[in-house]
């Protein structure tokens, strides 16, 4: 075993570790773990392996002669450094400037859209993944959630398509229409576009029709499953909801025993008498149920107190959560002439969650085109539409309007979430006003929450850029161009009387919502000079100006 770090000392994941006998017997293989850390078993001992440490963005590190003892190979300490092969490649810089990697200052890294797509996700940033070294990507998993992308210890929020900077998220990119992504790395970034790029950037660049002559067409699908969480919390069985090992319910309120804003320390299930949500109600009848010198008395009918939340091993959580799935279809047409070179793209995304009653659709249309209006008068230009909306997007912050907060952290098996009192809602008689449930203060019917209480997201975002370039003659070239970048964003929570939050304690429901609006131009001028004098020596420079109008409401 060993770890495997980077020119930093920190640790690298994912990094290929192949240990291959020298006498040709065979060879084992293995990845570092988030740590860096690996380890290969059974190994024979008096064994010499040659071992091999492979990761994309890092020069492959080669340990010759490595025996094993005593079935392991020792602590190996491996240290990886940046590959050196990108050198050569050409990137797209500042201003949509593209240059040989070799004649930049600052360091690079490019990753082909055709390597995002064979495995897509509804968001293409996340495609990145361990894809550009010294990028680590925070996936989430949660519908509309938002990657955040952590570039040697510092976020990165700046992405810039085609040269130009959009704030904006990134559910509005279509991977298909992605030709590559050039990760600028470190403060250079700055220098280029700003204060936003300080610890650097992510420039896009979008496909253009083939330089081929006709036209083509090109379609494709892709459908996936969901199965959930990676993990879920660790919760104990034994205990039902309450304080002390007391519990006994009247309203819900707290006019019981332990019955409002408890925790998973109410009785031990063993079958006894304890009055629940569920119990018959009779105002002419007492009921006294005893908790060692403690006694309750009450007009519900006690009941078995057994653990009706976990059935066959699995949680109310568990059995709550359905497979999501998501399918998607994008096609693109482009027609190339002796002047002209067009490409249209429409991609729809549609995806059903993992909670129910939860989903998530994504449209997008595109349109790339260029004009050679003389020898000299080049014309681009770009539009992009994308629609994105949803009925209900669940809220995974931390309190009772969390699912994972009511199903697993807070209520216990005291309630089965199929029974049919808790299918049905509400208590008989108070629909709409009281929920069947063992609590009312902060803690809610997960029905209520997905088929009442929605949150809804409507979000439609437009950009695109109109460009001209003059051409002097074969050195001296002049570029103008415009860009806009717009969002409208509209969402609303319906929140039905009798549920409850940390922050409205009332339970007298509400509805609620945000509009948000953005606009961002982004419109420039250069000036570029190059000129080639003989085979060893390149003269070129470029003059610009920049100018940046932002408003949000």
């Amino acid at each position: 075993g060993g770890t495997v770090t980077d020119e930093a000392d920190k640790p690298v994941p994912g990094v290929t570790v192949t240990l291959k006998a020298t006498d040709g017997s065979g060879s084992k293989t293995t990845v570092t773990n988030i740590d860096g850390a690996f380890s290969i078993n059974n190994l024979e001992a008096g064994k010499i392996y040659d071992a091999t440490f492979s990761f994309m963005g890092y020069e492959t590190q080669q340990v010759k002669d490595v025996q094993v003892q005593d079935g392991g190979t020792g602590k190996l300490q491996v240290k990886l450094l940046p590959s050196k092969t990108a050198l050569q490649e050409v990137v797209v810089t500042a201003f949509g400037v593209k240059k040989g990697t070799n004649k930049i200052g600052y360091a690079v890294q490019e990753v082909k859209g055709e390597t995002l797509i064979k495995a897509r996700d509804s968001n293409p940033i996340t495609g990145l993944t361990g894809k550009v070294a010294g990028l680590t990507v925070g996936m989430n998993a949660e519908l509309l959630g938002t990657p955040s992308l952590i570039l040697r210890g510092n976020q990165i929020t700046l992405f810039v398509i085609d040269g130009i900077p959009v704030s904006s998220d990134t559910y509005n990119l279509n991977p298909d229409d992605i030709e590559s992504f050039t990760v600028l790395k470190g403060p250079a970034g700055a220098a280029l576009y700003g204060s936003r790029a300080q610890y650097g950037a992510i420039l896009i660049t979008t496909k253009k029709a083939s330089r081929a002559k006709g036209v083509t067409v090109e379609f494709n699908s892709t459908n996936s499953i969901d199965k959930g969480f990676i993990a879920e919390p660790k919760t104990q069985h034994e205990y039902g909801g309450g304080m002390y090992g007391q519990y006994a319910y009247a309203d819900g309120f707290g006019s019981g025993l332990q019955d409002a804003i408890y925790q998973l320390w109410g009785p031990k299930f063993r079958g006894q008498l304890i009055p629940q949500y569920d119990g018959e109600y009779n105002p002419n009848e007492t009921y006294t149920t005893k908790f060692g010198d403690l006694s309750y008395t009450g007009h519900i009918k006690p009941t078995p107190y057994i653990n009706r939340g976990y059935v066959n091993g699995k949680s109310n959580l568990d059995r709550f959560l359905t497979n999501g799935f998501q399918t998607t279809n994008n096609i693109a047409l482009s027609a190339t002439g002796d002047k002209y070179a067009m490409r249209f793209s429409a991609s729809e995304s549609n995806q059903k969650g993992i909670v129910p009653n939860t989903g998530l659709n994504l449209f997008n249309f595109s349109t790339t085109a260029s004009y050679e209006i003389s020898k000299r008068l080049t014309f681009n230009a770009n539009i992009n539409f994308n629609k994105t909306t949803s009925d209900n997007v669940p809220d995974v912050t931390y309190g009772p309007n969390s699912l994972v907060y009511n199903l697993a952290v807070w209520t216990g098996g005291e309630w089965d979430l199929n029974a049919p009192d808790i299918k049905a809602k509400w208590l008989p008689g108070k629909e709409n006003q009281v929920s069947a449930f063992p609590e009312h203060v902060h803690y809610n019917n997960p029905w209520i929450m997905v088929e009442d209480w929605t949150r809804s997201h409507d979000k439609t975002d437009v950009n695109g850029y109109l460009s001209l370039n003059f051409k002097f003659d074969e050195h001296l070239n002049l570029t103008g161009r415009s860009q806009i970048t717009t969002y409208s964003l509209l969402r609303a929570e319906k929140m039905p009387w009798g549920t409850y939050t940390y922050s409205r304690t009332l339970g007298q429901g509400d509805y609620r919502e945000d509009r948000r609006n953005m606009f961002e131009n982004n419109t420039d001028l250069q000036l570029n000079y190059n000129y080639n004098a003989g085979n060893f020596v390149n003269l070129s420079g470029l003059i610009g100006s920049s100018m940046r109008t932002f408003s949000y409401n």
